[in-house]
């Protein structure tokens, strides 16, 4: 049979992912990230700066009588995570077979690194790091439950921009219940879809990922600080070339996250595949997020 792997362009591999890609990490959009294909820019950690609430004074007496100090949160995070997948194919499997490289092998990689990307984050959110909290059943769980979590992140002083709630499944679809029996009528293209909008004042994202973390955790609602995330390409100079290994690196749209895909020839007769992510996450504003628990 014709050997079709061998012959695989890694670029096209690569590129065919973004669609999956896309859906995978979008959630990771919520947070506050630091994302960067120039290896050169990255070192071990990355440092990024929380401005703290300050208040206004009145004027009327002068500008500089009125002034005040002001400080800003220094916030590290490690470049200490490095998730990715690597399978191969020997001479013998890729002499016998014509796969379909993308469909059989490449996204069920890419889930598996996503799992491990957004796992790492997730279980940041736990109660020593978050300790607003409340519970809240899915079959409870509603339109009317957002507009409250907004008020307590204003309360909070949390930034009225960028706010988000991660999901698990059955929570995203006790929302897509509600809003489907009170604002939208007809069939438009958020209810033919199950699609939850941006939503008093979130913007709403479902994923199988958000698992219960040992706490019975369901859905974070958060403003961006609240979490950080960095990633750097990892680096393929030509010491990487003359060793044989093709890399192609692939920015996530909108998003910026870099993903790396590799390939190499071991003198084995194995011919490999990988798909890696480098990156680290921190806590940021600990205030700036509401953990809701199913019990």
């Amino acid at each position: 049979m014709a050997n079709t792997i061998a012959g695989v362009n890694l670029a096209k591999v690569a590129n065919d992912t973004l669609p999956a890609l896309t859906d995978l990490f979008a959630p990771l959009s919520a947070l506050t990230t630091d994302f960067s294909t120039d290896i050169a820019s990255s070192g071990e950690s990355i440092t990024t700066r929380i401005p703290t609430n300050v208040t206004a004074g009145n004027m009327t007496t002068g500008y500089k009588t009125n002034s005040s100090d002001v400080a800003m949160v220094s916030k590290t995070v490690t470049l200490d995570q490095f998730k990715g997948f690597t399978y191969g194919f020997s001479d013998l499997e890729r002499s016998k077979s014509e796969i379909d490289l993308n469909r059989l092998f490449i996204e069920p990689a890419l889930e598996a690194v996503g799992e491990a990307v957004f796992g790492y984050v997730w279980d940041l959110v736990v109660n020593a790091n978050f300790s607003s909290t409340e519970v809240i059943t899915a079959a409870n769980f509603d339109r009317d439950n957002l507009a409250d979590f907004n008020a307590l992140l204003t309360i909070a002083k949390a930034g009225k921009g960028g706010r988000s709630v991660l999901m698990n499944p059955t929570y995203y679809a006790s929302l897509v219940k509600t809003l489907n029996s009170a604002e939208f009528p007809g069939m438009g293209p958020d209810k033919t879809n199950a699609n939850v909008p941006r939503v008093a004042g979130f913007d709403c994202f479902e994923t199988t990922l958000a698992d219960v973390n040992g706490e019975a955790l369901a859905a974070f609602a958060f403003q961006k600080s609240a979490l950080l995330m960095a990633a750097r390409t990892v680096v393929a100079d030509e010491m990487t070339a003359k060793a044989g290994v093709d890399v192609e690196t692939v920015v996530i749209p909108g998003l910026g996250l870099p993903v790396q895909f590799r390939k190499f020839y071991d003198n084995d007769g194995i011919l490999y595949f990988n798909c890696n992510v480098l990156f680290g996450a921190s806590v940021g504003v600990g205030t700036a997020g509401h953990r809701i628990t199913a019990s």
